[in-house]
Formats: structure tokens, C-alpha cells, sequence
């Protein structure tokens, strides 16, 4: 945890406590299947009822990447309630260090974007390293925006207002992606909502509920596989040479972060070639602090300001958080 900034809250910082008890250096020396129990029995502990209304459905989406691992990618597809007409579609990528996590370790956060933005979310249970390493997950979500794009309409989705979104890894995902259908062409991507990105792989020191410089360097070791990927920018996106041409943006850090310097640069970098970027910084908030928007007043706030940088991009009108 870094030194000399307080908790929000009680709330943070009893669930700061709690993680540190879970996420030592010992953690990640354990086997994968084991990492994975624990992290499930995890955020269980965290997890609430979805808000009145939200309907979720699994879908499968055809892989047609070449990648290891053919046949379908499993997500949920989130619908708002008393949704009328084709809706808005945000693609989700959960956080996890690309090793851990699923939709259904997200639901307590992607449950509440659909209700608070009117939008449908498309919650990719993309594959896992260290048995599927880079480009496998990336492409996962390639599928699943030209899914929306190609079989939206007939689901009741605007693939016209498509937007991709995620949290730690997950934002690294959504910003990858953009990166990659910038320069490989692809569907039209309104916006990118990311939420405390990893998007090098430096660390600023200290620790924060899981992420250290040792921790950042296990999962990238996990997701790079052997490949030397430090500088490919669809694998960690602030390498990339050039950020013009990238969709609108809304990021999202947290105080008690050492990857909070990672949000701050690719927001200095889109400014700097002409995108727009709101940004906002969790006082007092640590790393995956989705897990306490139904426990903490600060944390709901930072997700209500990304909530709200959506419905501007995508033209939706303001939804009662609840």
C-alpha cells in the first residue's frame, strides 16, 4: 500500500487489509488452479445483487483468429431494463493480470454500467494466460467487436454506437484493441472508458491490493510467454509511436496505485495528438476499487464519472444510479 495517503474510507480500508492478507509474494508462487480458487472465493466475498431490471444472457462468438484455441469465446451480454430499441453496446474487458478473473468475477461492476448508462455491456470471457499468451485474449476481443458489428442489429444492438471499456489488464485490452483496429482496420469504436490501466511494464514502486513491481512483472511474464513484447504497443499500449486516430477516452486511476503513472501518461499522450480525454483520479482509492461501488461513496463516484463520460459519447440519457 503507498505510504502517506489515507483510505477514502472504512470500507477501502478494510478491504485493502483483507486483500493484503491474500495477494503476498507467496501468492503468486502457487499454482494457477489454486491462484484462480482463491481469487473467486476473493471477490465472492465482495459481490452483490445485480440492480432490479438488468437481464444477462451467454452468448458465443466464433474465433476466427488462427490463434490457439479455435471454437467460440463465451461472454454475458448485459441488458439494461425497459431497454427499447437497438442499444448502445459497451465491450468489457475484466481486470485480473490476464491470469485470473471472468465475467462473472465483474458482474458486481459491468451490472451496474449497463443500469447506470442505458447501454447493453458484452462481458468477454477472454482466454487466460499462462496457457493462452499474447495475441490470444486481444483477439478474443477483436471477435467480439465485429460480433456486435456484424450480428448486433439482429440482437437488438447499434453496432453505430460501440464502445469498449475495462479495468487493470481489461483496460489494457480495450486499449490495445483500439490501438489495433486503428492500424489493422475494423469496426468503429465511439469510445474507450479505462479503468486504472495497465499499459507498461513499469511499475512506480509500492503496492496496492495485488499490484507491486514484483506482481505487474509475474503477470506479464505470464501474458508476454516468452515474447518480447515490451515495446509492441498492442501488448502495452503506451509504447505505441503515435496515439492520433484513437477513439474519445475516459480514464480512470486510483491514488493508492503504482500503475497510477500509466493512466496519467496515456492520457498526457491522447491530449497531446488531439483526442479527447476526461480523466479522473480515486482520492484515497486503491487498485480494483470496482470491488467496493456498492460499500464505498468515493469508489461509486469514480464509476458514476465514468458512467457519465459514456452516456456523453454515446448519446444516452442520464440513468438514475441505483
Amino acid at each position: 500500500m503507498t505510504t502517506q495517503i489515507a483510505p477514502a474510507d472504512a470500507a477501502v480500508a478494510a478491504f485493502i487489509a483483507d486483500s493484503d492478507n491474500l495477494f503476498t509474494a507467496a501468492y503468486d508462487l502457487l499454482p494457477m488452479a489454486e491462484q484462480r480458487r482463491l481469487y473467486d472465493s476473493y471477490w465472492q466475498r465482495y459481490h452483490a445483487p445485480r440492480p432490479e431490471g438488468v437481464s444477462v444472457e451467454e452468448v458465443r462468438i466464433p474465433r476466427s483468429d488462427g490463434a490457439s484455441g479455435s471454437g467460440a469465446c463465451r461472454a454475458l451480454l448485459y441488458r439494461p431494463a425497459r431497454s427499447a430499441g437497438p442499444l448502445a453496446t459497451i465491450v468489457y474487458f475484466h481486470g485480473g493480470g490476464w491470469m485470473l478473473g471472468s465475467p462473472e468475477s465483474h458482474d458486481l461492476a459491468t451490472a451496474r454500467i449497463c443500469a447506470w448508462t442505458g447501454a447493453a455491456v458484452l462481458s468477454v470471457d477472454y482466454r487466460l494466460s499462462p496457457e493462452h499468451v499474447f495475441p490470444d485474449a486481444l483477439m478474443d476481443g477483436l471477435a467480439a467487436v465485429k460480433w456486435v458489428a456484424r450480428e448486433g442489429r439482429g440482437r437488438g444492438l447499434d453496432p453505430d454506437r460501440l464502445a469498449v471499456a475495462g479495468d487493470s489488464a481489461g483496460g489494457n485490452l480495450a486499449a490495445g484493441l483500439c490501438l489495433w483496429i486503428r492500424d489493422h482496420g475494423g469496426p468503429v469504436i465511439r469510445h474507450q472508458t479505462l479503468i486504472y490501466p495497465a499499459l507498461t511494464v513499469r511499475a512506480a514502486g509500492g503496492q496496492s491490493v495485488g499490484v507491486s513491481t514484483e506482481s505487474l512483472g509475474h503477470y506479464v511474464t505470464g501474458y508476454f510467454g516468452g515474447q518480447a513484447l515490451s515495446n509492441n504497443s498492442y501488448a502495452m499500449p503506451l509504447s505505441a509511436k503515435s496515439f492520433a486516430g484513437l477513439p474519445p477516452a475516459c480514464v480512470a486511476t486510483a491514488e493508492m496505485d503504482p500503475i497510477l503513472p500509466h493512466g496519467e501518461k496515456f492520457v498526457e499522450h491522447l491530449r497531446h495528438a488531439g483526442i479527447t480525454c476526461d480523466y479522473t483520479c480515486g482520492k484515497g482509492l486503491p487498485h480494483t476499487y470496482l470491488r467496493l461501488i456498492h460499500l464505498s461513496a468515493a469508489a461509486q463516484s469514480e464509476l458514476e464519472f465514468c458512467c457519465g463520460a459514456i452516456r456523453s459519447a454515446l448519446a444516452l440519457q442520464q440513468n438514475k444510479v441505483a
